[in-house]
Formats: C-alpha cells, sequence, structure tokens
C-alpha cells in the first residue's frame, strides 16, 4: 500500500479506528471525512444508542451506516470488529471454549474458517480475535479454553489459518496476557505476574507462534508485565498501552513481530486518566500503530510533535508500513477472491460438530454414566446458574423428549434466611430418582444466588446427582473437588447442546472431551 500521495495529517489519520459515534457526534459522516478521512471504522452489530433527533450516538451501527461511510471517505475505509460483535448468518452457538477441550486441529481450522466467512459476509476486514489467553488465576474474569500454552499454540495457529485463509485479517490478543490476575481491565489497569522466564514460556511461546502463522495484527492491553518493564512513572507501572519496552523493545524488537499493532479500546477504566488526548499520544509513541476509539482531535497534537521531532517520523513510517502490510493482504484477497462464500449450512454443522467434540465428561468415578433408564426415571434439573440463564431449560426438554419426566427448580434453599437445609433437600429430593445440577455462571460470588445454589447442591445424594458445568473450568476443582460425576459441556448452552448432553449420559454418543486444566 503506497501512501506517498497523502499529507501528513492524512498519513496520521490512517491509524484511527474510530466509531459511529465519533462520526455523529462531528457533524455526520458527510461532514467528518471531509475533515478527518481516518483509517477505519469499528463495525458492532446490535441495538443502537439513538438521542432524540434520531442520530446514532453508540457503538453499534449497520450495513448501510458502514457502506455510507466507506463511500464518503477519500481513502480506503478498513471495517474492524470485535469477534463477540458479528454473527451474519444464523449460528447455533459460539464454542470456542469446546477448542480447548476437543483439542483437535481440524476443530480448530473450521472454527476459524467459519469465523471467517462471517466477517466476509458483512463486509469486515479485520477480526480482533482469537484470544489467546490462558486459565491460570483461578478469579480470572477471562475464560480461555485452556491452561497449556502448547494446547493453545496448536489450536490458535489453527485457528488463525482458518480466519486468514478466507482473507480475513486476524488479530491475535490481549498483550501481554490475560489470565494471570483476576482485574478486568474494561474497570481498572490489569497485569500480568508471571516472572519474565515464566512468561517467556508460556504467553511468550504462544505469541511467538502465533508470528509463525504470521498473524497479520496483535492488540495490546491495558495491563502491565513488571517483570519486563517495572519503571514507574508518578508511581505507577505503565501498563502495555503506554509502555515503549512491552510494545515496541519487546514485541517487536524482541519477539519479532512484523503485523501491525493495535491498542485495545482507548475508552476503558484500566488506561483512563482524564485525559485522553495525551494517552492516545503516549499509546502512539510508545509503538501503537492503530489507535482504537481515539478522539480525532489527536491528529492536531500528533502532526506538531511529528513536525518539530518530538516524535520522530520514523515512529508514523513503521506504522504505516504495518498497516499498508495488513491493507495488502486483504485487497489481495478480495482482488483475487481467494475466500469461501458463506455458507450458513457448512457453518451450523460444523459448530454442532465442534461443540460435540468439546463435551468432556470429566469424572465418572461411581459409574452412574450410561444412565439407566428405567432406573431414573424421575429427575430434577436444578438451575444453578446466573438468572437469565436457560440451560436447565434446554437441559429439561432434552430429557422430556426422550421420555423422562423432568422438572426445573431454582429456590431449593430458604431464600430470606438465604440458608440450605438439610432437612429440606432430603424432603425434595426423595420425589426424585436423579437430580442434574445445571451450572451456566462465570462466578460464585459469596452470598450471591449461585454461591447459595452451589452450598445446597452438596446437601443431595452423590449417588443420583450429576453436575452439568458450561463456564469457568475452575468450578470442578474449587467448588466441585468431590462430586463424583461432573460433565464439562464448554459451550453456550442451546436446546442443541443439551441434545447431545442427554445423548452422552444415556451412552448413545461418546463424550471425547479433555479437561481444559493440567491438574485434572
Amino acid at each position: 500500500m503506497d501512501f506517498s500521495n497523502l499529507t501528513l495529517r492524512e498519513k496520521i489519520l490512517k491509524t484511527f479506528i474510530v466509531t459511529i459515534r465519533e462520526i455523529n457526534t462531528h457533524g455526520g459522516p458527510e461532514e467528518f471525512f471531509k475533515k478527518y478521512p481516518v483509517g477505519g471504522l469499528f463495525y458492532s452489530e446490535g441495538p443502537k444508542l439513538l438521542d432524540e433527533n434520531g442520530v446514532n450516538l453508540g457503538v453499534a451501527c449497520d450495513q448501510e451506516e458502514l457502506e455510507l461511510c466507506r463511500k464518503l471517505c477519500p481513502g480506503q475505509l478498513m471495517a474492524y470488529a470485535d469477534a463477540c460483535s458479528v454473527r451474519g448468518q444464523n449460528y447455533t452457538s459460539w464454542p470456542q471454549t469446546s477448542l480447548g477441550s476437543s483439542q483437535l486441529l481440524e476443530d480448530a481450522y473450521n472454527w476459524g474458517k467459519v469465523t471467517g466467512m462471517q466477517f466476509n459476509d458483512r463486509g469486515v476486514d479485520v477480526i480482533y480475535g482469537p484470544s489467546i489467553d490462558m486459565c491460570i488465576d483461578h478469579q480470572m474474569y477471562l475464560m480461555s479454553i485452556n491452561d497449556d500454552p502448547e494446547i493453545i499454540a496448536k489450536v490458535y495457529r489453527q485457528v488463525i489459518r482458518g480466519i486468514q485463509d478466507q482473507g480475513v485479517c486476524a488479530t491475535a490478543k490481549h498483550f501481554p496476557g490475560l489470565g494471570t490476575w483476576f482485574v478486568n481491565m474494561h474497570m481498572a489497569p490489569g497485569a500480568n505476574k508471571l516472572p519474565f522466564d515464566e512468561w517467556m514460556e508460556t504467553y511468550g511461546y504462544t505469541y511467538s507462534q502465533m508470528f509463525q502463522e504470521d498473524v497479520m495484527s496483535v492488540m495490546t492491553t491495558h495491563a502491565t508485565l513488571r517483570s519486563y518493564d517495572d519503571e514507574t512513572h508518578d508511581g505507577y507501572l505503565p501498563i502495555a498501552t503506554f509502555s515503549e519496552k512491552l510494545t515496541t523493545e519487546l514485541l517487536k524488537g524482541k519477539l519479532g513481530f512484523q503485523g501491525a499493532v493495535v491498542t485495545d479500546a482507548l475508552v476503558m477504566g484500566g488506561m483512563a486518566t482524564g485525559d485522553l488526548v495525551a494517552e492516545t499520544v503516549q499509546a502512539f509513541k510508545a509503538g501503537a500503530d492503530l489507535l482504537l476509539y481515539p478522539p480525532v482531535e489527536t491528529v492536531d497534537v500528533l502532526e506538531q510533535m511529528l513536525l518539530s521531532g518530538e516524535i520522530p517520523m520514523s515512529r508514523l513510517n513503521d506504522a504505516l508500513a504495518r498497516i499498508g502490510r495488513m491493507m495488502d493482504f486483504r485487497n489481495a484477497a478480495l482482488e483475487g477472491k481467494t475466500y469461501d462464500q458463506p455458507d450458513p449450512v457448512f457453518a451450523d454443522e460444523t459448530l454442532k460438530q465442534i461443540t460435540r467434540n468439546g463435551i468432556c465428561q470429566l469424572r465418572n468415578d461411581r459409574g452412574l454414566l450410561p444412565l439407566k433408564p428405567q432406573t431414573y426415571k424421575k429427575v430434577l434439573v436444578v438451575d444453578g446458574g446466573e438468572k437469565g440463564s436457560k440451560a436447565a431449560e434446554y437441559l429439561c426438554t432434552a430429557l422430556q423428549e426422550k421420555g423422562f419426566g423432568a422438572e426445573v427448580k431454582r429456590e431449593i434453599y430458604d431464600v430470606p434466611s438465604n440458608i440450605s437445609w438439610q432437612a429440606d433437600v432430603d424432603k425434595l429430593q426423595a420425589n426424585y430418582d436423579l437430580v442434574i445440577f445445571s451450572m451456566d455462571a462465570y462466578f460464585a460470588a459469596e452470598w450471591s444466588e449461585t454461591h447459595m445454589l452451589i452450598w445446597a447442591s452438596h446437601q443431595f445424594d452423590k449417588a443420583k446427582k450429576i453436575i452439568v458445568n458450561y463456564r469457568s473450568p475452575y468450578f470442578a476443582v474449587d467448588y466441585f473437588p468431590e462430586d463424583p460425576t461432573f460433565i464439562e459441556m464448554n459451550c453456550d448452552p442451546s436446546l442443541e447442546a443439551a441434545r447431545m448432553l442427554v445423548q452422552g449420559i444415556l451412552g448413545e454418543i461418546k463424550f471425547t472431551g479433555k479437561s481444559r486444566l493440567k491438574e485434572q
């Protein structure tokens, strides 16, 4: 990609990825692109945030808005989207965590292929994914696919290959790696707590493997890596977003990344100091090539700093070279049509297969499985998930389809006093041949409803109880270490997944998934 005919201001704006909100708060597309011919638009599907005049002031936009912006932008406008913000054709589920349990390379490649097809269907050029983070800290809010760097590496290399074989640019995130500390960077600065030699053997290894697959982009995030950059500024450690040592020296230098570095959203609590222009400037100085959600007024500051030499022109040239490389990759795919047309049937069947391959029979210590239907006719499904989850309802329906007398209950403890009484549980379970606890929750915060349901679960007879878990891989070791019959679903709840679950516990299909934790 040749940027030589652009003015300095136009070159700087090639590093900006803005939202429809930024465009509409600066006069709307027609006025905005006359003054700010940016290089990227963040595309996100979902409900719009409309003001009293019907102006979209949110992040979500639609295809019509995207195409209008592309028409009015003087240069090529790249569309960027998060992995969870685009759907395209209808899907059964998005079973990414199933990949860490399936561990089948064909599943991983096909998941990437389907993802690439989806993004092509929406005209998106760059996907902010996959997240190659790891399960290490048990309080971590992020649900990674595994805690083994070798599995992470081999699975995500195939995912990236599948995405980029569809001509869509993939982005490995969140550098320097989430999973060792529980703080959510949307709210406050995060951290990677590993000593640097351990970091190199884990996160350093996985990122190096992604570079072997020529991933087009890496997203840095608002997290520190004290073991590599411990130089404080005003008493604070620098997050990767602001750290030249982490972004330029480590990522681009020591690890040898040749692609484009994009920041995580520049509006998160993890990097907010109250001066977003100054923060955006610092991210660019640190080595970020693409700036996600910057205030467009920053272009004036960056232009002056480049002209004065406060920021060397080589920093901008490096950014443009990396952005241009990514644009050349995408344009070559579009011109040569080296990708598949969206195929909803293939997508649906592929994701069902990945879901099936990812279900893990973690424990069957008492030989309860496969179930004998003549012995377990009446089933209680306890909804132990977060409010609004339909996992228990799906399971109840799937059981009923197989002829079981099944029903769902949630209020199984004394709500006013938050106490679970053994006598009440005994009275309840006497009415059923089998109890299945359906756990669709990310956390079990103290004294929350999920917390109380887990408490109650331990009072049921282990000889006729099955734990079915959809979310955190830590629940098995942290909250249910002694439950002898435990199934990890490793996917989002759906009726189709519930039917697979019932087929498995009846022995009609075999559960082939593996634990996502090495300690299991």
